[in-house]
């Protein structure tokens, strides 16, 4: 009588030779005689599966599984026909167990990997994503090259909130295929939400290189620029992204966004009405609206576009919020706490509402209310620079300047270039300082022209532009300059009115300075409010020099001081040359670029043997440059005495409107002290284009360079 070893070599004898039959009778007596013998029951399962029997095959492999659990390859059998079955995980985990006995085995490999992107997808849709990403990983363990695999993964990673690891994956699947735009537009979405802006603009090029038209890519890129402050780039994007799609709406909205960002209200209310004619009912293009009207300060027709908003869509909290901000903004207190308020009920969590809501609130005189809506603010966004301002303000208004003092230097050092924060510190110290400011005149009773942003909107060249522009607009035409507390009050002298009730607020590009100055006065028998930078061409200003400068002559104790130190400065030389680098707030965009010491150093290298007995003065917030300037021993302000508390700056401002020459920084402050010289010798500036100083007039051109 044969052995079981002896009927298992004849039963595969006719497995082999295709006599299944017979084969089948052989492994059924084997089995019969010894149940579950490994061997035989695999190859039972296998003869079961090749002739159509899967469902039958499959005991007979649990079988040969259980009684020899260490072999690769009935693991493997198993797997391909749970497989057959639909058995996806069991056959996945059979293929497992081939490789935790045998890890170079190629053909579980190759079965397992789409076998786990199978069980990875469909956790992913059923939205097990943590699961699925594990799954993914096993996956791409097994086939670091696959694609789909990859990117499904980046995918996963992103719905988790591993945005680091979604950004990484989404990169290596734009390697895998350079072509995959949305691979690469995966990787810039999640690197901008990391803040990693350069990586993430780095990601766009690719894609739209390949694809210009992808008007979702330009969108995206017109973000990011403005994020870095590149207005420009930033405008030119957000062009191609309107031109790539020109009826899309949706991106009509991002771009007039992103053009509010860059600071062209213009622009953003071409694009928020070029969509409106797309599409009438767009509640979002009609808040694109109304804030770019907002921005260019026509309040009460940005009120009109947020008030179809409104009625668009009741009840929403961005449009009541947009609404909110703007009435607190135009001085209706009421509105604004009513709107602003509704608001927070359906989204409390928007700290730019609290602190309008707070500032209206202050406007009533409840200091206790505004120091709340503050505080959950800055709940919100610790350091938000109008919370922390409207916190200064509250503690101001409480008695404790030193608290104030505290919150203002935290806003200047968050936020340099927001003239709120400066404006209110140099008051504060200023009045411990000196004393109170002349007080307000009485309102004389004729026309009014007001100016309710000076203090807020821009830092002191700035102020004095503005103060001086439409000052001498409001003389040219029997009209009355209204302003706020401001520098100007106690540093000049200037006692004019304080704002009275609210006017129709109007932009300087659309109230037409250069007519003013004519005195071609505003239609309108009420006044406005005129807000603006007032950084444009200096021209129209020119045949007011006399009375400009005459505006800004220091009163008291600042007088002497100012005579003190040019009294001094002039003690050490015959020819006074002063050089403005400013640093401190400049820099931070492309707007206000920093011109390297070079420029100047070589300046100086060229003119300094020339003049009679020079004495250099550096005027500047980083005193420490003064080394790159060592071989002309310049004077520094805090060499002339102790500065000014509150206006420390003064110093350097007034030595520029003193000297013989004069280097301006691309800054306000300098141009406009240069405007205040009245025996000025010459005047350079830093020109990008020829990466040099230039000879300039500082009364025929504009205040700022491009």
């Amino acid at each position: 009588m044969a052995t079981v070893s002896e009927a298992l070599s004849i039963a595969l004898d006719h497995h082999i030779a295709g006599r299944v039959a017979e084969a089948e009778t052989l492994y059924g007596r084997i089995l019969e005689a010894v149940p579950g013998h490994p061997d035989a029951s695999h190859l039972m399962g296998l003869l079961l599966a090749q002739t159509g029997r899967v469902a039958a095959a499959l005991p007979h492999l649990d079988a040969a599984v259980a009684g020899d659990p260490a072999s690769p390859t009935y693991h493997l059998n198993r797997g391909k026909v749970q497989d057959a079955l639909g058995q996806t995980v069991a056959a996945a985990a059979s293929w497992l167990a081939t490789l935790r006995r045998q890890p170079d085995h190629g053909e579980a490999a190759e079965r397992l990997a789409p076998a786990l992107r199978v069980l990875a997808e469909t956790a992913f849709d059923s939205g097990a994503l943590a699961s699925a990403a594990a799954l993914y990983e096993r996956v791409l363990a097994l086939d670091p090259q696959n694609l789909s695999a990859t990117f499904d993964a980046a995918m996963a990673a992103k719905g988790l909130g591993r945005l680091q690891e979604a950004a990484w994956l989404a990169g290596l699947s734009a390697r895998l295929d350079p072509a995959l735009l949305r691979a690469r537009m995966a990787e810039a979405e999640a690197r901008q939400v990391l803040g990693q802006t350069e990586r993430a603009i780095a990601a766009l090029r690719p894609a739209l290189a390949l694809d210009p038209a992808q008007g979702g890519c330009w969108a995206s890129l017109c973000l990011l620029h403005n994020e870095l402050g590149r207005g420009g780039a930033a405008v030119t994007a957000g062009r191609r992204a309107a031109l790539a799609a020109p009826a899309d709406t949706g991106l009509l909205v991002r771009l007039a966004a992103a053009q509010q960002i860059a600071e062209k209200p213009r622009a953003a209310l071409a694009a928020a009405r070029r969509g409106l004619s797309l599409d009438p009912a767009s509640t979002e293009l009609h808040l694109a609206l109304g804030a770019a009207f907002d921005a260019v300060h026509a309040l009460e027709t940005a009120g009109r576009a947020l008030d179809r908003a409104g009625r668009l869509r009741p009840g929403d909290a961005a449009v009541l919020a947009e609404h909110g901000r703007l009435c607190e903004r135009a001085g209706l207190t009421e509105r604004a706490a009513a709107l602003l308020q509704r608001a927070l009920a359906a989204r409390p969590d928007d700290g730019d509402s609290w602190v309008a809501l707070g500032r209206a609130a202050l406007r009533r005189g409840d200091a206790a209310w505004a120091g709340r809506c503050a505080r959950r603010a800055l709940r919100l966004a610790p350091g938000l620079p109008p919370g922390l301002l409207l916190a200064g303000a509250v503690r101001e208004a409480q008695g404790a300047d030193g608290e104030a003092l505290a919150l203002y230097d935290r806003v200047i050092a968050a936020a340099p270039g927001l003239g709120t924060g400066f404006s209110r510190r140099a008051m504060l110290l200023l009045r411990r300082a000196m004393g109170d400011a002349p007080p307000p005149r009485q309102p004389s009773g004729k026309r009014r022209l007001s100016v309710s942003t000076l203090g807020h909107a821009g830092r002191f060249g700035n102020q004095l532009l503005q103060y001086g522009y439409l000052r001498i607009c409001a003389e040219c035409n029997g009209m009355e300059l209204e302003t706020p507390d401001w520098i100007g009050r106690p540093l000049y002298g200037l006692d004019d009115p304080l704002p009275g009730p609210p006017l129709p607020s109007l932009h300087e590009e659309d109230c037409g300075v250069p007519a003013l100055l004519d005195g071609r006065a505003l239609a309108g028998a009420g006044g406005h409010d005129v807000v603006g930078y007032f950084c444009g061409d200096t021209a129209p200003l020119a045949p007011h020099r006399e009375r400009f400068r005459a505006l800004f002559t220091p009163v008291g104790a600042v007088a002497e001081r100012a005579t003190a130190a040019l009294d001094g400065l002039r003690a050490r030389g015959r020819t006074l040359v002063a050089i403005h680098l400013r640093r401190g707030d400049f820099g931070r965009n492309d707007r206000f670029w920093i011109a390297p010491e070079g420029w100047y150093l070589d300046w100086l290298a060229g003119v300094w043997t020339v003049l009679d007995r020079p004495v250099l003065y550096l005027a500047t917030d980083a005193p420490e440059l003064a080394d790159r300037f060592a071989r002309y021993r310049p004077v520094l302000a805090g060499d002339l005495g102790a500065p000014l508390p509150g206006a420390e700056f003064f110093t350097d401002h007034w030595i520029l409107s003193r000297a013989d020459h004069v280097a301006v920084s691309n800054s306000s402050f300098s141009v406009t002290a240069a405007l205040l010289n009245p025996a000025l010798r010459a005047a350079l500036r830093p020109d990008r284009e020829r990466a040099r100083l230039v000879p300039f007039d500082p009364w025929n051109g504009p205040v700022l360079l491009p």
